[in-house]
Parts: structure tokens; C-alpha cells; sequence
């Protein structure tokens, strides 16, 4: 079944604002940009895609990486 726009700003709206393209298509901006480091390390502020399908792909691929990066910067526990 395919994801609709609402289910998308459901489950993303709070970091994306998910909106239709002007030439055709699906884009989302994030409402607040990431550092250049993070960038670099793949995260990306504004992710394109020909249908809502794959920007939910896109979408949930930065939730997993972002995900991933701030689990790399907890502090160690102390013992």
C-alpha cells in the first residue's frame, strides 16, 4: 500500500517539513539544518524523490543514519 502524504508528516514532520515539488515529485527540508560534519558523514538537509514511496525510503534511511551518528557521540559510561 502506498504511504500517503499525512502518514509521512505524521511520522516526520517534527525534524521535516514534507511538501509536493513545483516540477513534479516530493521533497522535505529540515526544519533545522545539520552541522557540516554531519553532513559530511552523510546526513543531508533536504532529500528529493519522484514519489512518496521512495522519500519514505529516503527519510527513514536519515531517521537510521542520524540514529546511528548520536549513539556515536554518547559519552562512555563511567565505571
Amino acid at each position: 500500500m502506498p504511504v500517503t502524504i499525512d502518514e509521512l508528516k505524521a511520522k516526520y514532520s517534527r525534524n521535516w517539513l514534507v511538501s509536493d515539488a513545483v516540477g513534479g515529485g516530493w521533497y522535505a527540508v529540515r526544519r533545522h539544518g545539520v552541522s557540516r560534519s554531519l553532513v559530511q558523514r552523510g546526513l543531508s538537509n533536504v532529500r528529493c524523490a519522484a514519489t512518496l514511496d521512495e522519500l519514505a525510503a529516503h527519510l527513514a534511511a536519515e531517521a537510521h543514519l542520524e540514529e546511528r551518528l548520536l549513539r556515536g557521540y554518547e559519552p562512555a559510561a563511567s565505571g
